[in-house]
Formats: C-alpha cells, structure tokens, sequence
C-alpha cells in the first residue's frame, strides 16, 4: 500500500472518529439541556421567592403578638397586684394594656390576611414541585436511551482510535505532517481518490501526467484544483 492510500485509510479513519465524537457532542448537549425540566425549575424558584418572605412576616407577625401578649399578661398582674397604688401610674398601666391589646388586634387581622397568602403560595409550591418532578423523570426516562447510545459510541471511538494507533507506524512522518496541516483546511477530508482522471472532492478532470504520477505513487501529489493529496486505490 502506497503512502498516499495509506493517508486516504487514515482519513476514513479520522472521520469516523469524528463522526462518534459529533454525536458524543450532541448527546451531552441534549442531556445538559431540558427546557421543560429548566422551566419547572424556573417556575418553582419564582414562586419560592414569594413564599419565603411570606413566612417570613408571618413569624415575626407571631412574635410581635405574643411579646405583646406577654406584656399585657405582666402590666396586668403588676396592676392588680397591689403593688401600685398611684392613681396616675395605675392609669398609665391601663392606657398601655389598651394599646396593646388594639395593636394586637391590627396584628391579627394582618396575620390573618398573610398566612392565608402563605396557604395560597404553598398550594402553588406543592404544584409546581410535582410539575418538576413529572419533568425531571421524563427527561431521565429520555436520557436512559441516550446513555445507552453514549456508552456505545464511547466504545467505538475507543476502538477506532486503537485501530488509527496502529496505522501510524507504517505513516511516513512528513506525510503525515502535511496531511495533519491539510485536515482544517479541507473539512478534515485533505485526501481524495483518482477516479479516472478526475479528483474524487472536487471532481475536476486533471491531467494525464498528474494522474500518472498518482498512479506511480512515488511522491506525494496534490489534484492542481482543490490541492488535495491525491490517492490511488491500486485494488
């Protein structure tokens, strides 16, 4: 086999390889990337973002009634306990349960109003929580076919690489230095076959001393239009 052929078999080769890791690619993208398991996820942070500070207020609304509470409960006990006898501070204490019991009340009615929010949000919470969890097991039921298809291209690629491993040796290294600075410039196809006398890529009819160069095999040679190694399969 000439170094020209055996460029052109390393070609197939290298696009095999190619081909694998394009799909490995496109796998990986397809299971990072969920739109609907994202918007479910979307959608419960957002109404999390409103539940949280609701539960918030309604704790502190809590606290502030029962330290209330607790105060009225003290004022009280101090006012009917003897201990104070002046008239003016007696009044001041009354004055001061009376404000905090309307102050409670206020808060009540607050409270009230807020935790019947929080209901509503967590209503919204516990739906939206299912919704992603329907999401998530239909992406990972999807994504067990993917894997499936994954491990195999992950073990072909392997083996063409072992196989491209083993042709390298036989490769003339200034063949395969032009044909590595070939590949980005030509679609990772930088090699194409003489079919008569016409380059395989580009399918220009060359010239007869060009294709008998190519036949002979004893120096690289490049089609003169799209400047490809040029290959001849000899059987």
């Amino acid at each position: 086999m000439t170094q020209a052929e055996d460029l052109y078999r390393l070609q197939e080769v290298d696009l095999n390889i190619l081909q694998r890791q394009k799909r490995l690619d496109e796998i990986k993208a397809l299971m990072a990337d969920n739109q609907a398991v994202q918007a479910a996820n979307d959608n419960l942070n957002q109404i999390r973002a409103v539940l949280t500070p609701l539960q918030k207020r309604a704790r502190q609304l809590e606290q502030e009634i029962q330290t209330n509470t607790n105060k009225i409960q003290q004022t009280d006990e101090t006012l009917y306990s003897g201990r104070v006898r002046n008239p003016k501070e007696m009044q001041d204490m009354q004055q001061e349960i009376a404000s905090l019991k309307k102050r409670n009340s206020e808060l009540e009615d607050i409270l009230l109003e807020t935790m019947m929010q929080v209901d509503e949000t967590e209503a919204q919470e516990d739906a939206a929580e299912a919704v992603l969890q329907t999401a998530t097991q239909a992406h990972e039921e999807a994504n067990v076919h993917l894997i499936q298809e994954q491990t195999e291209l992950r073990k072909e690629r392997a083996e063409w690489i072992h196989v491209r491993e083993q042709m390298l040796p036989a490769i003339d290294a200034e063949a395969l230095k032009i044909y590595n600075t070939l590949r980005p410039r030509k679609n990772n196809q930088p090699v194409a076959l003489l079919v008569n006398r016409s380059c395989s890529a580009c399918r220009v009819e060359l010239d007869m001393a060009v294709a008998n160069e190519v036949r002979k095999a004893q120096k690289i040679t490049y089609c003169t239009s799209c400047g490809r190694i040029l290959a001849y399969k000899s059987g």
